[in-house]
């Protein structure tokens, strides 16, 4: 299990690239490339804690990613730390699960955890394990995380994928869902730029059942976003739900010593964004509007602001009429989603803290 970033005055003076290390500048680099690019050095500042010589490291990796394109498909600690060959997460997955499943390959890598393909040998099925980042889990607890989360296997829903497994072993913590053939509402997005109103108005209401869903049994999303919707013959799949929330509960300030913040901000709702009021079901019901705003549009409401300016806008100005966009957006259909915004806006302002 690795450390978190290191904040004293003798960490600063010199410390050696050691396995642990590394894997510290991975979990930073990778969340700095999730970030615009005009904000990564800020954010490296911010996560390296005052410590000069990992701001460096991570920088001039960031500069190598700009020249080479995405090395991520495996760790840093793997591909460029010379002299050192930590066992790859792949292999200690493969040695921790031995038995109950069957690791074939990593497949999708992001801010705070890894995914990896699987067979479920009980069961005979195809999975897909997310395992925490190192320095996620260490933050969190494996017990405290585990026992978060548990509420969340219970939801049974079409629209909601569900969670089949969790556990922590040899300094993993990780949970199991099934394995989808398909691609994430991201994915399309990212091929079509603007859905067909018919089919963004599909999804939309697909995405919203399981939300109310979920909701009625007591547990927000807290991060709803086109990655975390899967797509299965043209479907939504709901992913991830109440894991933002068991990582926020089961680390509270530790989270900090990671760099990660939960939440995307193109997606946040303003009580989100001030960080100082309760969140409840609206929360998810903002982002929900903010993804259909996505889907008609081709970009998220505030996508042009800098993240400096995103949180003033999200609570403040008013989301541009979608009928400037695209033609085939009704008038109904476009007071509908800037009432979204409106609303959260009012409710963030007239709750008290």
């Amino acid at each position: 299990m690795t450390t978190p970033p290191p904040n004293s005055g003798a960490d600063r003076q010199s410390s050696p690239m050691t396995p642990e290390r590394w894997r510290v500048v991975d979990a930073i680099l990778t969340a700095a490339l999730s970030c615009e690019p005009a904000q990564r050095d800020a954010f490296v500042v911010r996560a390296c804690r005052g410590d000069e010589e990992l701001r460096r490291e991570v920088a001039s990796l960031l500069a190598a990613h700009d020249r080479a394109g995405d090395f991520l498909e495996r760790p840093a600690s793997e591909a460029l730390a010379s002299g050192i060959a930590p066992t790859s997460l792949s292999k200690r997955l493969a040695t921790a699960l031995a038995g109950r499943y069957q690791i074939e390959r990593e497949i999708g890598r992001g801010g705070m955890a890894t995914v990896h393909l699987a067979r479920d040998l009980r069961h005979g099925r195809w999975v897909a394990i997310k395992v925490l980042r190192d320095e996620l889990g260490a933050a969190v607890g494996a017990e405290r995380f585990l026992e978060e989360i548990r509420v969340t296997a219970s939801l049974q829903h079409p629209h909601i994928l569900p969670l089949f497994d969790s556990g922590s072993a040899e300094g993993l913590v990780w949970y199991v869902m099934p394995f989808v053939e398909g691609e994430t509402l991201r994915s399309r997005l990212t091929r079509e730029r603007r859905l067909p109103v018919d089919d963004a108005l599909q999804l939309m209401r697909e995405m919203a059942d399981a939300l109310e869903y979920a909701h009625r049994h007591g547990v927000v999303h807290r991060d709803v976003k086109p990655e975390n919707v899967l797509l299965q013959s043209g479907h939504a799949l709901v992913a991830d739900f109440g894991i933002a929330l068991a990582l926020e509960n089961a680390g509270g300030a530790r989270l900090t010593r990671t760099g990660i913040t939960l939440g995307t901000p193109s997606y946040m709702a303003p009580e989100q964004v001030a960080g100082d009021r309760p969140i409840d079901a609206r929360t998810d019901v903002y982002a929900l509007g903010a993804v259909l705003h996505e889907m008609l549009a081709g970009e998220s409401p505030f996508a042009a602001a800098s993240h400096q300016v995103m949180p003033r806008n999200v609570m403040h100005e008013p989301l541009i009429a979608l009928a400037t966009r695209r033609a085939d957006v009704s008038s109904s259909l476009d007071a509908a989603v800037r009432m979204i915004g409106s609303r959260a806006r009012v409710h963030s302002r007239r709750r008290s803290p």
